[in-house]
């Protein structure tokens, strides 16, 4: 009886392995190209993923908190730099059988940490540019110094010059880089350099100026440009799909303005999937992990991820 009653448990838990389907997390503006990429891989496998979109600013307390308390995903689509945190968020080393793409060492490098890949790189990126609005402005501004002049005439007609993520260190770096400063020397973090203090100081005048709201965050200086608050914004490339379709033709863009002579230029990185607690996961998913990774990294899929994106 006792093994009668077994088998019957083992027979209705059957079908839960066997509709077992991935998970995956991401922060990602753009969605279309991830949900074509899985639409893709569902329609060739029959496997079944099911995608959850979280703001940018959450997606990283929400992964900690579900490694300290329980419920991560089986994948994660992350910026690079989130590999950094791998023993925080349980992060699987990624066999490097895994791994197909023919990718430039340095790509290679963004998901790589202590020897080891904590990711599959998919797609690089996340270039900060000046956008700007057309009815606003018929030729874009070249420098910092231009906006300053200009600053007038956009305060007289109740609109901010430009808005930005003020607080967020992803968009200080081009300040710092034009500076001549470099967050870490030494392999050692190091914040009292002359290019450090320089682009602290013209930042904060940013603000103190009026040039742009230092209390704007990135849904407040994205909105804010694209109801016509604010005449530029600088915001990454994995915005420019909401905003085009908000804006339309009005919308245009820019290279970064010059600092002070210098050449403006921000960060780039790589988005890596990531596998969260890979060796806790059942086999059939296990599985299933290796096929989409190996999916995503087919060239005709990469082609198409290019085309799209």
């Amino acid at each position: 009886m006792v093994v009668f009653r077994c088998l019957i448990l083992l027979l209705m838990l059957i079908p839960c392995i066997a509709n077992a389907r991935i998970t995956l997390w991401h922060s990602h503006q753009s969605t279309a190209y991830i949900d074509g990429l899985v639409s893709r891989f569902e329609k060739e496998t029959g496997i079944q993923v099911s995608v959850v979109q979280f703001d940018p600013q959450k997606i990283k307390a929400e992964l900690l908190l579900g490694a300290q308390y329980g419920g991560l995903p089986d994948l994660i689509l992350v910026p690079s730099d989130f590999l950094g945190l791998y023993k925080q968020m349980k992060l699987s080393p990624v066999p490097k059988s895994w791994i197909h793409t023919d990718f430039e060492p340095a790509v290679g490098e963004t998901a790589r940490v202590n020897g080891k890949y904590r990711g599959v790189p998919i797609i690089q990126g996340n270039h900060l540019l000046l956008y700007y609005n057309k009815s606003m402005v018929k030729t874009p501004i070249t420098s910092w110094s231009e906006l300053f002049r200009q600053k007038k005439d956009f305060v007289a007609k109740q609109i901010m010059p430009i808005g930005w993520n003020y607080s967020d260190m992803y968009f200080f770096m081009p300040f710092l880089l034009a500076s001549d400063g470099w967050p870490i020397q030494n392999d050692k973090i190091s914040l009292d350099s002359l290019g450090m203090v320089n682009a602290l100081k013209y930042y904060h005048l940013l603000a103190a100026d009026g040039i742009i709201d230092g209390h704007c965050g990135y849904h407040c200086a994205q909105l804010g440009f694209i109801q016509g608050k604010s005449a530029y914004a600088i915001n990454g490339d994995w915005a420019y799909d909401d905003i085009k379709k908000e804006m339309g033709d009005n919308v245009g863009l820019a290279m970064l303005p010059s600092l002070n002579g210098h050449k403006m230029y921000g960060l780039k990185s790589t988005f890596v999937l990531a596998m969260p607690e890979f060796d806790q996961r059942s086999v059939l998913v296990q599985n299933q992990l290796k096929r989409f990774i190996e999916f995503v990294q087919r060239k005709a899929n990469q082609k198409w991820v290019y085309d799209k994106y």
